[in-house]
């Protein structure tokens, strides 16, 4: 019996690393038929991880057939087909290809270097120490009803969204939950906010729907643009994307009274509206429409972190049976056990708490940022800095492009607008504070 050695990342579970490195050294022929693994405490002192790290791994190799037990002898490896890969060490990649010296001012990039792993570390062990077979089987295709109930809990709380638990569905994505419902919807026809969100216009085309686009001024989308040419509008009220702008409360009022006419329906996606940090959170459009004509949409890869891949939307009453009713609906593939994993975030108030920390940690970078851009830039206007993970910097100065990965709003526009092509989207979220200073430099080097 060899000892097993591993080195392991800070941007992925320790048990899942370990599972995977020990599977890859079965399957490559490292770790032969009946060699005996070590013992879980052994291997837990030698590579200094928790018990219940070696454990959970040990665990899961067992249940995918990877390894054996004898009761009071140990692990061994099991008699599979072994697969010859190359090893790690031997193998040359271009650097310039696998990496990039770019700062990236990408709006998708956050600060995980906050996360509460410890916090997750006890749901994930809660979730495999205990023998719950039901986290084994099948789940809801809405999604767990545990989580459905703590996110309605959640969202009537913090943003006076009201519906029951029947009408919240889960799902991997935002994309996934939005092609589910061109399927609702069925043949309509969509107004999209320009410059927006180029997941939707994806979705859209692939699905056949029609859309107009309806232009977005620093009170948002003009809602008076809105007719009788579509029946179905999508908004990204908190936070404009990518414009950073808040919806006036003129304009909510006003599309709510579009949506109350014939059969006609608001997508709002509310897709960091948890980062507000001027003032109370706006309520959602939900909650303000008295004809339940609004869709909510949100996700949790802004409020628990990017991998996480899981989304959820409010069905209006109206709308359910034709859910319940639609042919060929997709399964839902978020693992059981996330969701198990989330409920709990939920249920012992840390999801709050989480919130409350990254709050404060963005409103930090955010003034940073812009008392820096005032030292070091003589012409330029912010808009959009009120809420989210980025904001609108307008200026004529000359930036670093060629060091520095940066949109514009005219990369989000269909068409041409003169002023959207000086006005760089900054996404803050994955600065470091002591980098902040150096960072502004460089994008006018």
């Amino acid at each position: 019996m060899e000892m097993l050695t591993y080195r392991f990342e800070n941007n992925e579970f320790l048990y899942t690393q370990l599972y995977r490195l020990i599977k890859e050294d079965i399957l490559g022929g490292k770790l032969q038929f009946n060699e005996k693994l070590p013992s879980k405490r052994k291997l837990s002192n030698h590579l200094n991880l928790s018990l219940t790290t070696v454990e959970i791994a040990y665990q899961q190799l067992l249940d995918e057939g990877y390894i054996y037990s004898k009761p009071k002898v140990g692990f061994f490896v099991e008699d599979i087909q072994t697969i010859h890969t190359i090893p790690r060490e031997t193998v040359e990649l271009d650097e310039s290809i696998t990496s990039s010296n770019k700062i990236s001012f990408k709006i998708e990039d956050s600060h995980i270097k906050s996360f509460p792993f410890q916090k997750f570390r006890k749901y994930a062990r809660d979730a495999f120490e205990e023998e719950q077979f039901e986290l084994l089987e099948r789940g809801d295709v809405q999604g767990e009803l545990s989580l459905r109930n703590e996110i309605r809990r959640y969202l009537y709380h913090s943003r006076g969204v009201n519906c029951s638990n029947e009408q919240i569905i889960v799902g991997s994505s935002t994309e996934q939950l939005f092609t589910l419902l061109t399927r609702i919807l069925g043949e309509r026809k969509y107004y999209i906010e320009n410059p927006g969100y180029p997941l939707i216009k994806k979705v859209l085309k692939y699905e056949e729907r029609d859309y107009i686009n309806v232009n977005v001024d620093e009170d948002g989308i003009i809602a008076s643009d809105l007719g009788n040419g579509a029946s179905v509008v999508h908004v990204t009220p908190s936070h404009q994307f990518p414009t950073g702008v808040v919806l006036s409360a003129k304009r909510r009022i006003e599309l709510l009274k579009w949506a109350d006419n014939d059969d006609r329906y608001i997508i709002e996606d509310d897709y960091d509206s948890e980062f507000r940090y001027k003032g109370r959170p706006l309520k959602a459009l939900q909650g303000m429409s008295a004809s339940d004509k609004v869709i909510y949409m949100s996700t949790f890869s802004k409020s628990i972190f990017p991998s996480i891949r899981v989304a959820y939307m409010v069905l209006p009453k109206l709308l359910l049976e034709k859910y319940f009713t639609l042919e060929n609906k997709p399964n839902n593939t978020v693992p059981k056990h996330i969701q198990f994993m989330i409920t709990s975030f939920l249920k012992d108030g840390e999801f709050e708490r989480n919130i409350n920390r990254m709050r404060k940690i963005y409103k930090k970078k955010l003034e940073l940022t812009l008392d820096l851009i005032d030292v070091y830039f003589n012409d330029f206007e912010i808009f959009g800095s009120d809420a989210g993970m980025h904001f609108v910097l307008e200026t004529n100065e000359i930036l670093n492009t060629r060091d520095i990965e940066i949109n514009t709003i005219q990369d989000y526009y269909e068409g041409h607008n003169t002023n959207y092509s000086n006005q760089y989207i900054i996404g803050f979220g994955s600065f470091e504070d002591d980098k902040i200073e150096s960072i502004i430099k460089r994008l006018l080097q």
